[in-house]
């Protein structure tokens, strides 16, 4: 068994937001910066190791995961079209929150390099996610709010860990991953004024983490 939870924050990023038929032109794709960015997840796992030894081991396991976060979309560039809702790029700020569950299947191994050190790596594959979120639109004449909802699709989760034992069961470590994960075609958008239409969401995450972990 093996669970983690982490919280954390971001300052940068990039968001796109693809509409078709509106505003009468047939594609649009704006781009926006991100900031203000607030997140939490937690997995929990069960696995076997199928092979064991003093000095390494590698197993498969099966758990449940969930990612949630809070950013603001900030300006607004038409990065598609000549014409748009930012055509002429603009200084906004749009307020949006995600949730997404979803199955893990993945790999894991690990390995010692020193008597202390001690390498390891997950690669886990999503077979199935579900995505809730809301986009407030916050400087509109009349303020609005977008809810969305995504069923299906899938995703991928790699990370790795270089880790340090200060003890026989607690260690500090440093590491990196890499998260994809979108929705697959039962996903929509419902607007505050009560009209629906079919939509699809995705998330790429990357970049360092550290971490504490105690062995039970």
């Amino acid at each position: 068994m093996k669970g983690n939870v982490g919280i954390g924050r971001f300052e940068k990023g990039k968001m796109n937001d693809e509409d078709t038929s509106v505003y009468g032109i047939g594609y649009s794709n704006t781009l926006s910066d991100q900031a203000n960015g607030q997140f939490m997840y937690y997995t929990a796992d069960a696995g076997y190791d199928f092979l064991r030894d003093k000095a390494y081991k590698l197993g498969a396991f099966f758990g449940w995961g969930y990612y949630g976060q809070k950013s603001d979309s900030m300006g607004c560039a038409q990065i598609a079209s000549p014409v748009g809702p930012c055509a002429v790029p603009v200084s906004k700020r749009l307020v949006g929150s995600q949730d997404r569950n979803a199955p893990r299947i993945g790999m894991s191994a690990e390995a010692m390099l020193l008597e202390r050190w001690r390498v390891s790596a997950d690669v886990a594959y999503l077979p199935w996610t579900d995505f809730t979120g809301r986009d407030n639109h916050l400087l509109r004449p009349a303020t609005a709010f977008y809810d969305q909802r995504g069923r299906s699709g899938a995703g991928v989760q790699v990370e790795g860990t270089l880790s340090y034992f200060l003890s026989k069961n607690l260690s500090i470590g440093v590491g990196a991953r890499y998260w994809a994960i979108w929705t697959g075609s039962i996903s929509d958008v419902s607007f505050n004024y009560g009209a629906r239409t079919p939509a699809k969401y995705s998330m790429e995450r990357s970049g360092p983490f550290f971490q504490t972990s105690y062995k039970f």
